[in-house]
């Protein structure tokens, strides 16, 4: 797509404008009325965001016959950019779904809630289809501030309160580290484009410290934003301390907007000067992997545990950007797709068995649920099975391409890694697993006062399809695997 006619930016762009419209018109709606009144609000701006994102969804699959590799411009119109809008945008609709009884039940504001997830969706999207690091900045800045909002939403939470402090502090610091990399390599390069910045890295012997420390500033960058050990910090108590809904949210918008900016810039833009970064991703990719399932093993709060889950994922995936090939980059868009859908699943079913509130977050209050709620359990279960890449699930295909890409780019090391750490991490996702299935409930007072778990259409129809498609994804893996191949940057 040509962007001398600079009209063609709002159709590159169309997706990420028909949800910012989407999220205005959210926002005007709920200062137009009482919104103590409607009882019903949740469930009808839920609707009206979920509309909101298929309407997205038309309009990039309508994008399909512009889709070029080559741009002369700062937004991406290629088939990697639209693929990874297809993953934001199922993110964030299952999000939607997952929230709308829980809104309505915390009594947190409403339109303020899905107009933020839908600007935070926005900010991934334009990120992940930019050309340009200031643009990528801003991107990255719409979708940190809707978020550090959204994990302090619940006013009433002090855990909230503080989650939001903490992400806010830690969005700051890597947002500088961030801006000061961006303001090296400018200085270095002489531009912030990453066609200009490719060709100005051509010539690897030429390569100055300014360059080289500006790239690192920027991985820093991004290794806060996805939770690479050492940067990951607060990154627990954020997931903690925030929403249910809002936490599955980040655990999967967050990540995959990232890392399909991540490889874009590293993998393709800056994989000249691969010897000024491999190495330190080396030791980061392995710290992370060993490090968050080792500290996963002790933890006992499912919203604890599953971020530490996510970090060491992070790990993984820091494997397919430094071995960089098309089968990386396969299992990269693999992973990232079925991640998605697994661990939002989880979240509909803690969100579930927390009956809409912030209650039964330990892993003993899953005792005796496999009785009581054995489709919950059995979709529970098979999601955590994916995670932990057992086969017959999309998360066992993700992780046999990204050790394949490993080995095809000789990463042995690597490769051996993720296979330990993966054997690790089998503890604590059949720990789960186990008191759902083997252990019952524990007699206390409160257990007769339990209330029964309500199924709203929402959710049900969240567990269902998720439930399919891991299982599709991991027995029927060469449709999907045909659909990525032609959405790679390397193909």
């Amino acid at each position: 797509m040509s962007f001398l006619n600079q009209w063609n930016y709002f159709l590159a762009l169309g997706p990420q404008a028909i949800l910012t419209t989407f999220a205005i018109g959210i926002l005007l709606f709920g200062v137009s009325r009482n919104n103590t009144s409607d009882e019903h609000q949740g469930w009808l701006l839920g609707r009206i965001s979920l509309a909101g994102v298929i309407a997205a969804g038309i309009v990039n699959a309508g994008l399909y016959p512009f889709a070029d590799r080559l741009s002369d411009g700062i937004v991406a119109v290629d088939r990697y950019a639209l693929f990874s809008n297809w993953v934001l945008l199922l993110g964030s609709a299952m999000a939607i779904l997952i929230s709308i009884s829980y809104v309505e039940k915390q009594r947190i504001q409403v339109p303020e809630y899905f107009a933020l997830l839908l600007f935070a969706t926005v900010g991934l999207m334009l990120m992940t289809a930019s050309l340009d690091l200031m643009l990528v900045f801003i991107g990255l800045e719409i979708a940190s501030i809707s978020v550090y909002a959204l994990a302090t939403i619940d006013q009433r939470s002090p855990k909230g309160s503080e989650a939001g402090l903490k992400y806010f502090l830690l969005g700051a610091f890597s947002t500088g580290i961030f801006l000061y990399g961006v303001a090296l390599i400018y200085g270095s390069t002489g531009s912030a484009n990453l066609t200009e910045i490719l060709n100005a890295t051509v010539d690897a012997d030429d390569t100055g410290v300014m360059l080289i420390t500006g790239v690192i500033m920027l991985a820093v960058g991004f290794c806060f934003k996805v939770g690479v050990v050492p940067f990951h910090m607060w990154t627990p108590d954020v997931y903690q301390g925030s929403p249910m809904p809002i936490t599955g949210y980040m655990s999967v918008a967050i990540k995959a907007g990232a890392f399909f900016t991540f490889y874009r810039i590293f993998g393709i833009y800056l994989d000249n000067i691969q010897f000024s970064w491999g190495t330190v991703f080396w030791w980061l990719a392995l710290v992370t992997m060993i490090g968050a399932n080792l500290v996963a093993l002790v933890q006992n709060n499912i919203k604890r545990l599953l971020a530490y889950s996510g970090i060491a994922h992070s790990g993984y995936l820091l494997i397919t950007v430094l071995a960089n090939n098309t089968t990386s980059e396969s299992g990269l868009l693999y992973y990232l797709a079925v991640y998605t859908v697994a661990n939002m699943g989880l979240f509909a079913g803690f969100v579930l068995v927390a009956n809409h509130a912030e209650h039964r977050v330990e892993v003993s209050d899953y005792a005796g649920l496999g009785s009581k709620q054995p489709f919950i359990a059995m979709a529970l279960t098979v999601f955590l099975l994916s995670l932990g890449g057992f086969p017959a699930t999309g998360g066992f295909i993700g992780k046999i391409l990204i050790l394949r890409g490993a080995l095809e780019d000789n990463y042995l090391l690597l490769a051996i890694a993720l296979v330990i750490s993966t054997l690790i991490s089998y503890w604590y996702y059949l720990r789960l697993a186990w008191f759902m299935w083997m252990k019952e409930q524990a007699a206390t007072p409160n257990t007769e006062k339990a209330p029964e778990i309500e199924i709203p259409l929402a959710l049900k129809l969240v567990l269902a399809v998720s439930l399919v498609l891991i299982v599709y994804a991991g027995i029927f893996p060469s449709q999907l695997i045909g659909f990525i191949e032609t959405s790679l940057l390397k193909g």
